[in-house]
């Protein structure tokens, strides 16, 4: 199991939002519970801690990058979860917070396979609007340029890889 302190609403609403994904047959992890009324050993209240079940084989993408990597596996992982995107999104699902740190890897077959992790920020709607869409692929490129930075400052990162075109890249691959 994974657990998330987070806000009871919040807890609540992504609860609701992981099981509505698990309906639409949405890769991402199963909501299995909310534990309320925690209490620190004093009496003071604790926030909620939303439970969702472990995804077995499954890796973070900073796992996946302190390993020996192939010189591909950037562009694998990027396909992976745009291919998740566009599916989120024709079923009318707004992310608010797509990033590689959000998604979970799993290996498929020489590529990667891409579940949603956090759906904190998410709107499920009968339709997403252009100007949503591309709000969410905006917060996606920023989020993926930053994550990729990040990797790059740490030494995990090919050097031959620029953190900003590879999260254009994925617009690009989206459209």
């Amino acid at each position: 199991y994974a657990l998330k302190e987070v806000v009871e609403s919040f807890a609540v609403r992504e609860y609701q939002l992981l099981r509505d994904l698990e309906r639409l047959g949405v890769p991402a992890v199963e909501a299995v519970g909310i534990v309320r009324g925690r209490q620190e050993p004093g009496g003071d209240p604790l926030e909620s801690v939303l439970v969702t079940r472990h995804l077995q084989f499954s890796l973070p993408y900073r796992a996946l990058f302190s390993r020996m990597m192939r010189r591909d596996t950037v562009e694998r992982l990027i396909d992976a979860l745009v291919a998740l995107l566009v599916r989120l999104h024709l079923l009318g699902f707004f992310w608010g917070d797509c990033s590689l740190s959000n998604t979970l890897f799993r290996r498929d077959a020489g590529a990667f396979a891409a579940y949603l992790v956090d759906a904190e920020t998410g709107e499920l709607r009968e339709r997403l609007s252009d100007g949503q869409r591309e709000h969410d692929l905006d917060i996606a490129r920023v989020n993926i340029a930053g994550e990729l930075m990040d990797l790059e400052a740490g030494g995990l990162l090919q050097e031959d890889r620029d953190p900003v075109a590879v999260s254009e890249r994925m617009l690009l691959r989206y459209r």
